[in-house]
């Protein structure tokens, strides 16, 4: 049996931690995850002529934008209605949807389903990545 005092016991705060491990945001472990949610997205995201997934922006740590007009319909998988004049107008989304080329992996919410496949995967991978000490 054994006994500890609470008050000898030192420990760093749940920031320091974060920032540590580079989980907060911003952090280099943070970063990572979002990149190689990016890089194992990209089979899922539909392709025409390959401007969807190839003009996207990273808008801080965490955040991937997919920067074409058409890039929210795509992502809903619904066909857009109105016309796209004038400028600023938003279009509204329709109910009919949208048919994908390399269906049925490239398609609608296309983070959603690769998580759905490879989820597991990206946890062993951020796993890994923190415990290599960032």
């Amino acid at each position: 049996m054994f006994s500890v005092d609470v008050k000898k016991i030192k420990m760093d705060s749940a920031g320091k931690i974060e920032k540590r491990l580079g989980i907060n945001l911003g952090g280099k472990a943070n970063i990572f995850l979002r990149d190689e949610v990016d890089r194992l997205c990209d089979p899922y995201v539909p392709m025409n002529t390959g401007t969807l997934k190839n003009t996207k922006t990273y808008p801080n740590s965490h955040s991937i934008k997919y920067i074409q007009p058409y890039a929210h319909y795509m992502y809903k998988g619904k066909v857009a209605m109105g016309s796209s004049k004038p400028a600023g107008v938003k279009r509204s989304i329709s109910n009919k949807s949208l048919k994908f080329q390399g269906a049925p992996k490239r398609g609608a919410e296309w983070d959603k389903r690769m998580m759905n496949d490879k989820g597991s995967q990206v946890e062993r991978d951020l796993q890994k990545y923190i415990k290599r000490g960032v």
